[in-house]
């Protein structure tokens, strides 16, 4: 590129030439492999199984708890792929280029799974780490090997602390919700 910047225009359409890229490689090269099978069964099979699971007498909570890992999940993995760490050669679409069943389905799933069956503070960090260990040193892996994760300037070991830090978070921020709303009804109560 040398000394020149980009107009808008010329980045608009270096931006469509990537997505027909994309959109043919998708087609000829992703579209009813092994890994698109895989993707799918994964994007699908957790939700049902959660759905087994679930209180449903907590359902908003819990889901709640859940969108709150989805939508943080999905911005970083966002933010990864953007800065080149990590890229998915395999997904379920064309345009959406993240890996959408881990963001959408297995760790919100994961997430408030744990969240609901371990209500305490120490076994639920200990199971965190222990889950972290299994996402960053075991599936992480996994996805590499099946070719649906490539890394590049990101290494397994750097998740770990991420997913055991994302655990935490989530359930601090429920128990803050949760005791805010438990005051706002105090205080309305006669």
């Amino acid at each position: 590129m040398g000394d020149t910047i980009p107009s808008f225009d010329e980045i608009m359409e270096a931006q469509n030439i990537a997505i027909a890229m994309q959109h043919q490689h998708w087609l000829h090269k992703e579209l009813f492999t092994f890994q698109f099978w895989l993707i799918l069964f994964m994007l699908l099979v957790p939700w049902i199984l959660w759905w087994k699971l679930v209180d449903k007498r907590r359902l908003v909570e819990i889901l709640l708890y859940g969108s709150l890992v989805q939508t943080v999940v999905t911005v970083i993995d966002e933010v990864g792929c953007q800065l080149n760490l990590w890229e998915y050669p395999f997904d379920i679409e064309p345009l959406f280029p993240r890996f959408i069943p881990a963001n959408l389905t297995v760790l919100p799933i994961v997430f408030m799974l744990l969240y609901q069956f371990i209500p305490r503070w120490k076994p639920y960090v200990i199971m965190s780490t222990l889950l972290a260990s299994v996402f960053s040193f075991l599936m992480e892996p996994l996805l590499s090997w099946l070719g649906i994760y490539k890394l590049f300037q990101w290494k397994y070991i750097y998740s770990f602390p991420i997913y055991i830090f994302l655990f935490i978070l989530f359930k601090w921020l429920m128990e803050l919700i949760k005791a805010k709303q438990l005051q706002v009804r105090t205080r309305k109560e006669p």
